[in-house]
């Protein structure tokens, strides 16, 4: 009976930070509807879709590398190359579009496999190693286009980013709910999802266990990279041409749509389900700020301490329990 009780209290534990972050989602979207009657219309909540599914999209890597206690910092990075590079390959060229997601692909794979081996065969601290890459794939998308970015996206890639299906999601947001999906499955199914929980609860006792400490490292570094350059090639649809400035934000934003979402940013615990509803809250955040009309920096002051608050209440009820 004490058994079955305990269960159940495990069970509650686990899920009520997912609750609690789904309600403030909420509220926040009736706020903003109060503020600005008429904000929750079918066409508003398909932009909202759209562009919590480019944040969605990387936070489902920078989830699994947080999940086993490190973090990504490379992955605006990785993202800005592969806009620059998908923008370069594809030139309005249809027949160039899946071209181009393979080379940002291939490229992904090996910045990600470079941040793994730095975290694993040298063991460097998963924040310097990762912003080390970024900062040097930085460089290099900066002499790639010599500062100015070429080429611009094709019409596949536009309705891809932009088509309208069901009234309320684009291509993008679909890309978004199949990869959510499967990593929600991967985490609570699969022998690859119980070693990152186990990596980040104790690396040390996940490696004398017999989990491939190693392989899913790797794995893991190599995930978030993709999915950054997934995000990077979509972003090209959406906007029609390449940036410098693309991607900027994109590595606070993601970390900050985990630790929301109920995932220990020492790893370990938590899970994809609420980073959703962390995504959407940081999406309707700056929503709410834009509807105020708020100059920019004072809206990023603002943003920043509405994080910084969130996360201090999330943690604040991580230790009550």
């Amino acid at each position: 009976m004490e058994k079955e009780q305990d269960l159940r209290q495990l069970k509650l534990q686990k899920i009520l930070p997912v609750v609690f972050v789904y309600a403030v989602m909420i509220l926040l979207a009736v706020i903003i509807n109060c503020v600005s009657t008429g904000f929750l219309t079918v066409d508003h909540i398909y932009s909202i879709l759209k562009q919590a599914a480019f944040l969605g999209i990387v936070c489902v890597g920078q989830s699994l590398v947080i999940l086993t206690g490190g973090i990504d910092l490379s992955l605006e990075y990785t993202l800005l190359f592969s806009n620059v590079l998908a923008a370069a390959i594809i030139s309005g060229q249809n027949e160039n579009t899946f071209t181009a997601l393979a080379a940002v692909i291939g490229v992904a794979v090996l910045i990600g496999l470079l941040n793994g081996c730095g975290v694993y065969f040298l063991k460097i601290p998963a924040m310097i190693m990762t912003l080390s890459t970024g900062t040097a794939v930085y460089g290099l998308a900066y002499i790639y286009c010599n500062g100015a970015p070429g080429g611009f996206t094709s019409d596949i890639l536009n309705q891809l980013s932009n088509g309208r299906f069901g009234g309320i999601f684009s291509g993008v947001t679909i890309v978004w709910i199949i990869l959510a999906a499967a990593v929600i499955v991967i985490l609570r199914s699969t022998v690859l999802g119980r070693s990152i929980y186990a990596i980040g609860t104790n690396r040390d006792s996940a490696d004398y266990s017999g989990i491939q400490v190693r392989n899913v490292t790797l794995i893991v570094y190599i995930i978030a990279s993709v999915m950054a350059a997934i995000t990077g090639y979509f972003l090209l649809g959406y906007t029609g041409t390449s940036y410098m400035s693309t991607g900027s934000g994109y590595n606070m934003d993601s970390i900050a749509a985990v630790v929301i979402g109920g995932t220990s940013i020492a790893g370990g615990s938590g899970g994809y389900v609420g980073t959703i509803a962390g995504v959407c809250i940081m999406v309707l955040i700056n929503s709410l700020l834009t509807i105020l009309h708020m100059p920019e920096a004072v809206k990023q002051i603002v943003q920043g301490l509405l994080i910084a608050v969130l996360l201090l209440v999330v943690s604040g009820r991580k230790k009550e329990r």
